[in-house]
């Protein structure tokens, strides 16, 4: 929907009550950036005024009910064209070698998103995120929370 497919936000910024490291809990909002100054709002419980926008961008907003302020925003969703047919029969891919609708790189992109709330949360702080090298920003306390070693038996 955004044209974010291919890359992740740059910034991840948290507002939540103090928790306990090893848990992550409630959150006011989860505010994801993106290079361009698209943001993506996550709201938790009943938080959020009603006049913020879920989705924020350089040329309007999205509210609750998808009701928008970009002016003529139906006349420019008409312009765009229509999104390229995808498999979405996931034994017929197999069998054909072709890309599943929901793949692996989809898949990643949207881990990813979770994955940067999350260290934010178990933090309780803003971060940078560099989304090429896919690593937070000179912050090696949250880049080690990327890839935790696991338990006994358990190994990849």
């Amino acid at each position: 929907m955004l044209g974010k497919d291919d890359t992740s936000p740059v910034k991840v910024e948290v507002d939540a009550p103090q928790q306990h490291p090893d848990a992550v809990g409630t959150w006011r909002s989860i505010t994801y950036t993106y290079a361009d100054g698209c943001q993506i709002i996550l709201w938790g419980g009943d938080y959020g005024e009603p006049d913020t926008p879920y989705i924020s961008g350089p040329n309007g907003n999205v509210y609750k009910n998808f009701v928008c302020d970009i002016p003529d925003w139906e006349k420019k969703l008409a312009d765009f064209p229509e999104p390229q047919a995808q498999n979405t029969d996931f034994l017929e891919c197999i069998r054909n070698r072709q890309k599943f609708a929901l793949n692996e790189i989809n898949g990643h992109r949207s881990c990813t998103l979770v994955n940067m709330g999350a260290v934010a949360l178990q933090l309780n702080r803003t971060l940078a995120f560099d989304p090429v090298t896919e690593m937070f920003v000179n912050d090696e306390e949250a880049n080690r929370l990327l890839d935790q070693p696991t338990r006994a038996p358990w190994t990849i």
